[in-house]
């Protein structure tokens, strides 16, 4: 198959670029001819896995006409009306941005393609377009539908008009996708609930042999971890990814033990994170890191005694990846990464990641070694059996190769 995979930009290292790229790459392995189309791409975004791939860079026009809206000049306070008017349309132009760029992306696909396979908001509009083109079926790898679902934020100021706007055009270009797919049921009802559509449920990958062969040492003598408790929470900073949980549990902990750390690998805005703990006064405790290459990534995940992750998110690829490192891990229950876990048997599962109860749980594999390495073992066991890029790219191809039959019958 002639594949056209499409992503709104490949600029940083996250677990949708990773999933994609990852995809691509066992993909073209298989014998399909892949392509990348994308609105941006840099080095930043796993070099190592873009060199081997076809990535078609579509930039769209810059024009955008709310920008140049004047407001009268007789006013008083013109420069304020203006920063008023440009923060409470702020999310209107970024739609509008997103939705010229996704035009742009379809308009740009040549024919040719026996299927195109869009990851991540906005890219159902682009394919959309290009299914009108190139009359090619259209699978999504829905990681989660738009956040205007599921953010009541997103609905205030003029948020309460533009939003239905784009719902409804949203809509539009979802009932033109023939197969929806998902990596777990929680992500499955928020489409179930945003576009009355079912999906196919789909586990994501990871490199298992890099994640399970990696060695902590270097990076424990690095950073002075050598007597240290250490958890990691691996991401970039968000508030859906609840590092801040993370720092209260240590918190919590650190009244009871002397050598507990918590490292945060990811990138984002650290200010709230670091004014948190020192708030609570673990600030000495609490270090963050930006690993820039996966290789240096397995050697972090291989430097932690427990992983913690209360994110409340569709997925969380960085579970499978502490899995596959043989490490215990404590996740949300309100993570699709919670439904590949057998609770304390090969992770623990933390109700509505409660940091209190995080930290009890904690406590419990402090104090006992055995119970950490069992679990770590059967949680690598499970990751090599269900988790790897192979098994992902070959459930992927199954549902490729069903759209294209579908759409020649």
């Amino acid at each position: 198959m002639r594949i056209a995979m499409l992503h709104p930009s490949l600029t940083w290292r996250g677990g949708a670029e990773r999933q994609l790229l990852n995809l691509a790459t066992e993909m073209q392995k298989a014998g399909h001819e892949i392509e990348i189309f994308t609105n941006a791409v840099n080095d930043k975004c796993y070099p190592e896995l873009l060199n081997r791939l076809v990535v078609n860079v579509v930039r769209a026009p810059t024009i955008n006409a709310l920008q140049s809206i004047e407001l009268p000049k007789n006013s008083t306070s013109v420069i304020q009306k203006r920063s008023d008017f440009r923060r409470l349309t702020g999310r209107f132009r970024s739609y509008t941005s997103d939705f010229r760029s996704m035009v742009t992306m379809g308009m740009k696909i040549p024919r040719g393609f026996d299927l195109i396979n869009n990851h991540n908001f906005p890219t159902e509009w682009a394919a959309f377009f290009a299914k009108k083109r190139l009359n090619a079926p259209v699978v999504w790898m829905c990681n989660e539908p738009p956040f205007w679902f599921s953010d009541p934020l997103q609905r205030k100021g003029l948020g309460k008009i533009n939003l239905p706007l784009f719902e409804g055009l949203d809509k539009v270009a979802v009932d033109y996708i023939d197969e929806i797919v998902v990596l777990s049921a929680i992500a499955g009802r928020r489409v179930e609930k945003a576009y009355r559509r079912s999906s196919k449920i789909i586990r994501s990958g990871v490199d298992i042999d890099l994640f399970h062969k990696a060695s902590g040492e270097e990076i424990r003598l690095k950073h002075d971890l050598e007597k240290a408790f250490v958890l990691l929470q691996v991401g970039n900073i968000a508030n859906d990814k609840r590092q801040s949980d993370s720092i209260v549990a240590l918190y919590y902990l650190s009244k009871k033990f002397d050598n507990v750390k918590l490292i945060f690998d990811g990138e984002g805005r650290l200010e709230k994170l670091v004014a948190l703990s020192r708030k609570l006064g673990v600030e000495d405790k609490v270090q963050f890191w930006h690993t820039h290459r996966d290789e240096e990534l397995a050697k972090v995940y291989a430097a932690c005694d427990v992983f913690v992750f209360p994110a409340q998110i569709t997925w969380g690829l960085a579970v499978a990846e502490a899995m596959a490192a043989s490490k215990p891990v404590l996740v949300s229950n309100k993570s699709g990464s919670s439904e590949i876990i057998q609770n304390n048997v090969n992770g623990i599962i933390i109700e509505d990641a409660n940091p209190k109860e995080m930290a009890a749980q904690i406590e419990k594999l402090i104090n006992s070694p055995q119970s950490r390495r069992k679990i770590g073992e059967n949680a690598f066991e499970f990751a090599s059996k269900h988790l790897s890029w192979k098994n992902y790219a070959k459930n992927m191809e199954t549902v490729f190769q069903g759209a294209v039959a579908n759409k020649l019958n």
